[in-house]
């Protein structure tokens, strides 16, 4: 199929894509992202037809394109949610961080070390380094090396 076909495709479904896009738009993400994600299905499943129309024949072009339109807003969609669910974890990781830091300064008058930060939050160092590069804190801060 060449570009031009493509193309003429791409407008032909453009109302069913759109109206795709309308019923799974749940708000949360832009419509406009959704119909972005909508034109690139249509896409997908026009360049994954075989050059033989005889061999997509049992379904029509346009199940085929709606189907494919329906799948790439419903990855896009979960794709969204799972970011927003990861953003969340890491705010939440922040949070416990620095009331971490607080409590353990508090405790001793003195900024913690990793390691202690560690201890308290009984997460690994290496979780705690990065957590503190999420807060844009310094790790060469001499606060956050562990004292001897």
């Amino acid at each position: 199929m060449d570009s031009a076909q493509i193309r003429d495709l791409l407008e032909e479904f453009t109302p069913d894509a759109e109206e795709i896009v309308r019923e799974l738009d749940d708000g949360t993400m832009p419509a406009e992202d959704l119909m972005q994600e909508a034109m690139l299905g249509i896409v997908e499943a026009l360049n994954a037809l075989p050059e033989d129309r005889d061999e997509w024949e049992a379904r029509s072009l346009d199940e085929i394109v709606r189907s494919a339109v329906r799948e790439a807003v419903l990855r896009a969609r979960d794709a969204n949610a799972e970011l927003a669910r990861t953003d969340l974890r890491l705010v939440a990781q922040v949070e416990l961080l620095n009331k971490s830091i607080d409590r353990l300064t508090e405790e001793s008058g003195m900024k913690p070390n990793i390691d202690e930060i560690a201890n308290d939050m009984q997460i690994s160092q290496a979780k705690v380094l990065e957590i503190l590069k999420l807060t844009g804190e310094s790790l060469d801060d001499e606060a956050f090396i562990p004292r001897e």
